[in-house]
């Protein structure tokens, strides 16, 4: 059995598609996942499912939903719904649940860094961020569900610019530019994401495309939000104005472990 969340939300038992169908039903079943093996209050599903304002019929209608959850996980082993006070609980191994894996991955990836293996980081890294599929939670209404969409949405893109700059810090500039090119077009005000975007484009000798991209940047973020570029992207800026030997100029912080590989130097030594 397998629940997938990091796009269209989909319940699985080998091949076969569970047909866990009405958004609803789904909310409920995505808010146990979620604190999957802990026991959810009512009073927070309720909230979840209805943003705050319950039906006068909800504890019926919540019981019909959780009856028909449990005839359909009724067959799957390894994984039921029960209740116990104040709520609900799924029992689930934490493998099955694409978050989880996704985010285990992660923390491997982070753990290989440490240990001054970055080539296994970023092969734990690129599995990670397979297990996405689209949006995480498509297709389930309600508000807490797009914030947690978001924060995950947030996870994704932390992983994919730490795997990033590990590339770039093993020298694979031109392989991973159109795929950090992409990534830095999609979160326009991530600094962090332009500062690498710089770096790749120094390094393959696109020195003049890197100033316009760092010009653009600093456009955006004055006119849209009144503020002028951070000390690290300002840093990779002054680094290639001064033209630092390409091999040398690296994001003066990684956001992430990754910043351990190479150090960053101003004058080039």
């Amino acid at each position: 059995m397998s629940f997938l969340i990091l796009g269209t939300f989909e319940a699985r038992h080998g091949d076969r598609v569970i047909p866990v169908t009405a958004p609803k039903q789904q909310a409920v079943l995505a808010t146990l996942l979620l604190d999957a093996g802990n026991v959810v209050p009512l009073d927070r599903i309720v909230d979840h499912i209805w943003d705050g304002s319950p039906p006068t019929s909800w504890q019926t209608t919540l019981q019909a939903y959780v009856y028909r959850l449990r005839n359909l996980l009724a067959p799957m082993s390894g994984v039921g719904l029960h209740t116990r006070a104040p709520g609900y609980v799924l029992e689930s191994g934490e493998e099955e649940i694409d978050l989880v894996v996704f985010r285990e991955h992660v923390a491997a990836a982070r753990a290989l860094v440490r240990r001054d293996d970055p080539r296994a980081a970023a092969d734990r890294l690129r599995r990670a961020l397979a297990r996405w599929r689209g949006n995480a939670l498509a297709g389930i209404p309600g508000q807490w569900f797009q914030h947690e969409a978001r924060f995950m949405e947030s996870e994704r893109v932390t992983a994919h610019e730490e795997l990033l700059g590990i590339e770039l810090a093993l020298g694979n500039d031109q392989q991973v530019l159109p795929e950090l090119a992409k990534l830095a077009d999609a979160h326009p005000f991530r600094e962090s994401l332009a500062a690498e975007l710089l770096v790749a484009l120094y390094r393959v000798g696109r020195q003049a495309e890197a100033l316009q991209t760092y010009s653009a940047v600093r456009r955006r973020l004055r006119d849209e939000l009144g503020v002028e570029p951070g000390r690290d992207l300002r840093a990779v800026h002054d680094a290639i104005l001064r033209q630092v030997p390409p091999r040398q100029v690296i994001s003066p912080r990684w956001r992430h472990p990754a910043q351990e590989l190479v150090p960053f130097s101003h004058d080039g030594r």
